[in-house]
């Protein structure tokens, strides 16, 4: 199998999902569509059916990252690449067949597409990866974050070239069965958020490479809950902290090295004239 797309649910309906699943199963790339169902809550994949489709239902939720681990575990050596996807996400047909093709071509082991807001603005998935006062900026004073985003989210970069990135949305992975061979899935202790910051970096650490692919698009709704629910705010809170213990607060030479890496090989954007 070339692809094994692999979808993470939680209390989810069907028609909030149904532009997702349409463009997974449309994609002749992707062999077969893993849903995890977080909780057993989604009732209507009982009768829900196709070709392509397996459910996976885990009593217990323990997260985004331990759902995606679940098929990791079970078919990480029957496809060529797992491919980690939002329920939010759609596309247009053959852009998942553009990013495998790239990754293959210039064996890549985790690559992001070029991602898009649905009104077509430019979403930034690829970022460096950040510092604690860079964290608490973005997410307690938005309003004077401008700087700061400037270069965490990387606006200067060429997008019309591929580049490497220390850190990639979870959004959208494509991820080679070698890496995960290698790094064996996210950090559990991870329930939501950073869980792909943790993955992404501990993949720069190893052999493989990471890669923006701007051959192909997708498009993304991002709820951004966060920002307008305390209980997910709190989950961000909590993950930062196991992030920076885990890795370093403010004394973190590696961090410095992978970001001076991305930035002295960056494609820019010429200046307007």
């Amino acid at each position: 199998m070339k692809i094994i797309a692999s979808l993470v649910l939680y209390k989810h309906q069907y028609q909030e999902i149904e532009p997702t699943l349409s463009s997974l199963f449309r994609e002749e790339s992707v062999s077969k569509v893993v849903i995890v169902d977080n909780g057993g809550y989604c009732e209507w994949l009982s009768i829900f059916c196709h070709q392509k489709l397996e459910v996976i239902r885990l009593p217990v939720n323990r997260g985004f990252g331990a759902g995606h681990n679940t098929v990791f575990e079970q078919y990480a050596n029957l496809a060529r690449f797992i491919l980690i996807c939002n329920p939010d996400i759609s596309f247009a047909a053959g852009e998942i067949d553009k990013l495998y093709q790239f990754s293959l071509n210039n064996a890549v082991g985790l690559s992001i597409p070029k991602v898009i807001y649905p009104d077509g603005s430019l979403q930034h998935g690829c970022k460096l990866l950040p510092s604690p006062y860079q964290l608490f900026v973005r997410r307690f004073m938005s309003r004077s974050a401008g700087p700061v985003n400037n270069d965490y989210e990387l606006q200067r970069a060429d997008y019309s070239r591929p580049f490497f990135a220390p850190s990639l949305s979870g959004c959208f992975l494509l991820i080679s069965r070698e890496v995960l061979h290698d790094i064996h899935g996210f950090d559990p202790r991870f329930f939501m958020y950073l869980e792909d910051v943790d993955f992404c970096r501990r993949v720069c650490e190893t052999v493989h490479s990471l890669s923006y692919c701007p051959d192909a698009v997708v498009v993304h709704e991002s709820q951004r809950r966060s920002y307008i629910d305390v209980r997910f705010m709190g989950y961000h809170i909590v993950s930062a902290i196991r992030y920076f213990n885990k890795w370093g607060w403010f004394f973190d030479k590696r961090r410095k090295e992978l970001n001076h890496r991305c930035l002295s090989t960056l494609p820019l954007l010429l200046p307007e004239i």
